[in-house]
């Protein structure tokens, strides 16, 4: 059963309860109401009559009792009076009466009191006829007498039974129509539930980007806007995965060809090596690549290990570092070579670490180099604005086409292979540089004009407590 049919049935449930004792309360204490105002009425004409048959007996005491008594009662019928009436001597005996065979005596004394106060009490005839009692005690001058009047209840107890079976009808059709009610004010509850429901499986089924987008203030409004964060966190947290399974599989599918291209080559000249006629030309060609291409694996390796080590550490403390000192430390790691490096004179002083800084420079350098011409210009500038320091690396190279510059910091990414293979390049320069400039809290930006030249950038924070000067 679906939780909107629950709900319905739920509502249904508390309204026809509440409707039933709400009912029931109201008819019983009309009822009560209604046979107090008859007991009242009942009394007080038992009182009535009472007084009028005592004053009957003392008319004629040379009568016997009981003829006199049916004498007065007989006189009442002749004068078309519809009174019920009975009465008895001390010992029980009936002496006159009026009352249906139905109503036994035992009904009709069943609570006479003891003195002359008035009882009043609900008897049922054998007919199922339902009469109010009125009994008590008259003093005649020869003995106490029971007086006992009785008044039919019929008219009111099917008037009960009327308005019992009008409240039934009522009662049932109110249930009807807030059974309508009550399901179409479910299902609207219920529809947003069911909604949430939906993207869940959606979501689950690998629609990511699903969202629920419920308007409204109320709870499940906040549950839809909750949902829907919870949506946008798994869907980025899928992406990135996606990515970086993305970026795995082609590192692997990169470096297997890395290593298979040399690998295939030093095979085979080594086993031409093992050959036993082999011009001496021919063996230093095959000697001179193996040891070529060994050293540029052994630069691999170690590119590739430094990555590794890169990626799994955490991000370094920094401080504060003088830029001048770095630059001196990065003229000194430099091989010699051209076209030369031209560094600023600069006293500025940043947030960094000195080692990764100098790296991160150095693969830059050594990237505009194998790029750009001997006659060419590499040249570094130092720009401050507020509290950033930006360092922007310049060559005069054959620069980078606009549609390979988004994957140039991708390992193993080479724009031209063929020319990066021959000076030694691996395409994991630009990817250490990358990350060493996310542990740095920046990232590089590169502009580039083939036949012109690329500028690499990047911004690092300025130390506050230190004192910067421009020289």
């Amino acid at each position: 059963m679906k939780f909107g049919h629950k709900l319905t049935l739920a509502l249904l449930g508390v309204l026809a309860i509440v409707l039933s004792l709400s009912t029931v309360w109201t008819q019983e204490r009309q009822f009560d109401r209604a046979l107090e105002d008859i007991r009242q009425t009942a009394q007080e004409e038992w009182q009535r009559e009472s007084m009028a048959f005592q004053s009957g007996l003392r008319t004629d005491a040379q009568t016997p009792l009981s003829v006199r008594a049916w004498s007065y009662l007989g006189g009442l019928a002749r004068q078309g009076s519809s009174g019920l009436l009975a009465v008895y001597d001390e010992s029980g005996r009936s002496l006159a009466s009026t009352m249906p065979a139905t109503l036994a005596q035992s009904e009709l004394t069943q609570n006479v009191p003891g003195s002359e106060a008035l009882e009043s009490h609900v008897a049922t005839g054998t007919d199922g006829t339902r009469y109010l009692i009125s009994s008590g005690l008259i003093v005649c001058p020869e003995q106490c007498l029971t007086f006992v009047s009785a008044q039919s209840l019929g008219s009111l107890f099917a008037d009960r039974a009327l308005r019992l079976r009008d409240a039934v009808l009522g009662q049932t059709l109110a249930l009807a129509i807030a059974a309508v009610l009550a399901l179409l004010l479910c299902r609207r509850m219920v529809r947003p539930l069911e909604q949430l429901n939906t993207a869940s499986r959606e979501i689950a089924a690998g629609a990511y980007d699903r969202r629920t987008t419920l308007p409204g203030s109320d709870e499940i409004a906040g549950l839809s806007r909750s949902f829907d964060e919870m949506a946008a966190a798994v869907e980025d947290k899928v992406n990135a995965l996606q990515t970086h399974l993305q970026e795995r599989e082609d590192f692997i599918a990169a470096f297997t060809h890395e290593l298979k291209t040399p690998m295939t080559s030093m095979l085979g000249y080594a086993d031409l090596l093992r050959g036993t006629e082999v011009p001496p030309a021919t063996r230093q060609k095959a000697a001179d690549f193996i040891y070529h291409e060994s050293k540029r694996l052994e630069a691999l390796s170690g590119r590739l290990m430094e990555l590794m080590r890169l990626n799994d550490s955490e991000p370094p403390a920094l401080e504060p570092v003088r830029l001048d000192t770095v630059f001196r430390q990065l003229t000194r790691a430099l091989p010699a070579g051209k076209p030369p490096l031209e560094l600023p004179a600069c006293k500025l002083t940043v947030l960094a670490q000195p080692e990764l800084l100098c790296d991160l420079l150095y693969n830059l350098v050594q990237n505009a180099r194998h790029a750009t011409p001997p006659d060419g210009k590499i040249t570094l500038e130092v720009s401050e604005q507020n509290e950033a320091v930006t360092l922007t690396l310049r060559d005069t190279g054959c620069g980078i086409p606009a549609e390979d510059l988004p994957r140039i910091t991708e390992p193993f990414y080479m724009v031209d292979k063929s020319r990066a293979r021959q000076q030694g390049g691996s395409g994991m320069g630009l990817a250490l540089c990358e990350r060493i400039a996310l542990l740095h809290d920046t990232r590089l930006s590169f502009e580039s004009v083939p036949g012109t030249g690329t500028a690499a950038t990047f911004t690092l924070h300025k130390a506050k407590e230190a004192k910067n000067e421009t020289a």
